[in-house]
């Protein structure tokens, strides 16, 4: 995505009930590969046994690709669960028909919308898939030949499983995603947009002198961003830890990014002085603020910090350990490497605590 000089009047964020019930959906298909949700991936084994097992049937729908239509209406503050959902049942059959087939295809070879405009694509692509997976190709023949059935079916286990938990979950979620949004309007307000976007997510990477966002997908596009053409961020805490991108027509163009995780109870109480002591101690050297510097552009290793540094790997690791001693950093595995990250919600917590020890004036 290119931005112009102006892209603060070309952006728009939102958050979407449906959008959020169907990631947190996703999660449900695989669990493993969503450690922060886990939590959530138990209390639903409590649902009753036939909406597990709906649930479980239907998650073709939502385990891979994400239709576009679960975004009808996210953009609209004021629209609820159902009302998105009717909004989704007045879409054209041929829309979600291509919608539909993109769960079930390899969209880096054709796409849903190539199998409905094209009959000989469609059945080419039948063809070679009754050869591994019959069962697939007859379920993909169906969307193509009638959507309604198969997006009615996927919408019913979606108001069931809505109606016996997420309606009570989002409940709990919405509020931090707004504080997410504002977090995000302040930082643009006072920075810039380039500065948010640092705080979004490893999987963006930004290049401010090009006033570029890239994200590495087998889908190519170039887009200019502009007011005639302008990108909504919708924040979302169960799409974590993917970063899903709507781009194509006719859908408005749309970055869904995880928003900062909500915080456990445990954690959620107001970060006491010696806390703020650490972290500043941790802050108070000029290699670890460089530290800080890089990782808020992207994710690095000890040894490439070592090198931007200009330090030994050993001196680099211990200034490291202090960062992810007082919360500053986290550390993930990538292959062979550890990867730190710079952990923005602690930034924010100890500025927030910080402006809380300012003496008020008098009334």
């Amino acid at each position: 995505m290119r931005f112009t000089e102006t892209a603060e009047e070309d952006i728009a964020f939102s958050v979407s009930p449906l959008l959020e019930a169907v990631h947190s959906w996703h999660v449900l298909t695989d669990p493993g590969h969503h450690a922060l949700h886990v939590p959530w991936v138990r209390r639903c084994r409590r649902l009753p046994a036939a909406l597990r097992r709906q649930i479980r049937e239907h998650g073709f729908v939502v385990s891979d690709y994400i239709p576009a239509f679960f975004e009808s209406r996210a953009g609209d503050h004021d629209a609820d669960f159902e009302d998105q959902l009717v909004a989704v049942r007045a879409l054209p059959p041929a829309l979600l028909a291509a919608e539909l087939a993109q769960t079930l295809i390899d969209t880096t070879r054709c796409t849903g919308h190539d199998l409905v405009a094209d009959p000989t694509a469609r059945d080419t692509v039948l063809a070679e898939l009754r050869q591994t997976d019959a069962d697939r190709a007859a379920r993909l023949n169906g969307i193509l030949t009638d959507p309604l059935p198969v997006l009615e079916d996927a919408l019913t286990v979606l108001e069931d499983y809505w109606s016996a938990a997420f309606a009570d979950e989002w409940e709990r979620v919405e509020p931090s995603l707004y504080e997410s949004i504002a977090r995000a309007g302040a930082r643009i307000a006072h920075q810039g947009l380039f500065p948010m976007l640092r705080t979004l997510v490893p999987q963006i990477r930004i290049d401010p002198t090009q006033r570029t966002l890239r994200l590495d997908r087998p889908h190519h596009h170039d887009i200019a961003v502009t007011r005639d053409h302008p990108v909504t961020f919708t924040a979302s805490h169960y799409v974590w830890p993917h970063v899903r991108v709507t781009c194509d027509t006719p859908w408005p163009l749309r970055l869904t990014y995880p928003a900062l995780p909500l915080a456990p109870a445990s954690a959620a109480r107001p970060t006491n002085q010696q806390e703020i002591l650490t972290t500043l101690r941790a802050l108070a050297a000029a290699p670890r603020l460089q530290i800080i510097t890089h990782l808020a552009a992207q994710n690095r290793s000890t040894q490439e910090l070592a090198s931007l540094l200009g330090l030994s790997a050993s001196v680099t690791s211990r200034h490291l350990h202090q960062l992810t001693q007082a919360g500053l950093t986290t550390t993930r595995r990538e292959g062979y490497y550890v990867l730190y990250s710079l952990d923005p919600a602690r930034l924010d917590q100890i500025a927030t605590a910080l402006t809380t020890l300012t003496p008020k004036p008098d009334a």
